[in-house]
């Protein structure tokens, strides 16, 4: 009977485990590029993640759904305490939106991502108590968060450039 019973819950951990990078945000690519081998195409994963589960945490809040939001307002929180080690030293190519200054003023790139990483913690906090109004407020700061670090250390993409808007 043991042995039944240590069947189904590796099963069913297995399944979670299997369905978990799906969950977050729903039409995220699968592919994880290595963080090892190719450190910008991986930045640039977890980067996106974060800006689609921002907007999908936001359209929630919106629309009043705010228990449906926790697990965004999770994964936001949890990237972003990876931000400085996805910069490592030199980690910039052509297509690479890193600006320099991200190695040349170091601290406060840290600094920066460290701000992040507690507005989007007090963020998944709110989001957990199912406290909507306090939820879009903090979204408001977590957008601001990530504004002050792309403004001083994000190449503006071509759209930025031809004045077509940010995406």
């Amino acid at each position: 009977m043991k042995r039944v019973a240590y069947i189904a819950v590796g099963l069913v951990a297995g399944g979670l485990w299997g369905l978990s990078p799906g969950l977050a945000h729903e039409d995220h690519p699968k592919h994880l590029p290595n963080a090892k081998d190719d450190p910008i195409a991986f930045r640039a994963y977890l980067m996106e993640n974060v800006g689609a589960n921002a907007k999908e945490l936001n359209d929630k809040i919106k629309a009043g759904k705010i228990a449906a939001a926790k697990l965004n307002a999770q994964a936001i929180a949890l990237h972003s305490t990876r931000i400085p080690e996805l910069f490592p030293q030199g980690s910039t190519s052509a297509t690479s939106r890193a600006k320099d200054e991200i190695w040349q003023k170091w601290d406060e790139f840290v600094k920066s991502a460290e701000t992040l990483r507690g507005e989007a913690d007090q963020l998944a906090l709110v989001v957990a108590d199912g406290k909507a109004d306090a939820a879009g407020a903090q979204l408001k700061k977590v957008f601001g968060a990530c504004k002050g670090c792309h403004d001083s250390f994000r190449k503006p993409d071509k759209k930025e450039e031809a004045g077509e808007g940010a995406s």
